[in-house]
């Protein structure tokens, strides 16, 4: 993988790793082939999931739409790592593709999470849209109301436009207390 280097330093920078159970979802019964094809070539919405006892489906909370929301993580200096299934509609894995990992780093003495989005072998990223936040969901104004929301172009981070990288970044400063997470990535077949 060509970001093997940067992964390396990446990784060893950290002082401690959580990687996610995800025995109750049989990850290791998904493989990572044959992508769902959408209407853009070869693509199809993803979220980063966690284990059950700190993973909400979106659907569970009243939205009209599937996708996770993790946490609250555990903090100071942890680095978690999480699955980013595609294709996961109703919350439903069992038809999902593996398509990524989703690298979270947070201490919450200096407030600041970084969060690296790292593509399974023959995957590639076109958007990333983040959330992380001490709430569960994101907060939209509507009309005079503040209502949350889990629609990813409405998260406060995002990256749009990419040309099929197989690894984004983000650095989320400003943070304190316990925080919550949601990854969302359009997630394409790599092209051959």
């Amino acid at each position: 993988m060509k970001n093997l280097n940067l992964l390396s330093i990446f990784m060893g920078m950290m002082l401690l790793f959580i990687s996610c159970s995800v025995e109750p979802y049989e990850e290791n019964g998904l493989e990572a082939t044959n992508l769902k094809t959408s209407t853009e070539d070869n693509c199809e919405t993803g979220f980063a999931l966690c284990a059950p006892d700190i993973t909400t489906c979106f659907l569970d909370s009243g939205f009209n739409r599937w996708g996770w929301t993790i946490g609250p993580v555990e903090t100071n200096p942890y680095t978690h790592i999480y699955s980013i299934y595609a294709g996961a509609g109703q919350c439903e894995i069992s038809n999902a593709q593996l398509a990524g990992r989703i690298w979270l780093n947070y201490n919450e003495n200096t407030g600041v999470a970084h969060v690296t989005y790292v593509a399974e072998e023959g995957y590639v990223f076109k958007e990333t849209h983040l959330y992380v936040g001490n709430d569960p969901y994101p907060i939209k104004i509507q009309g005079k109301k503040e209502v949350p929301t889990v629609a990813p172009g409405q998260y406060p981070y995002k990256h749009t436009g990419l040309d099929n990288v197989d690894m984004d970044y983000y650095k989320v400063e400003g943070l304190s207390g316990k925080i919550y997470l949601i990854a969302h990535a359009v997630v394409c077949a790599e092209p051959i």
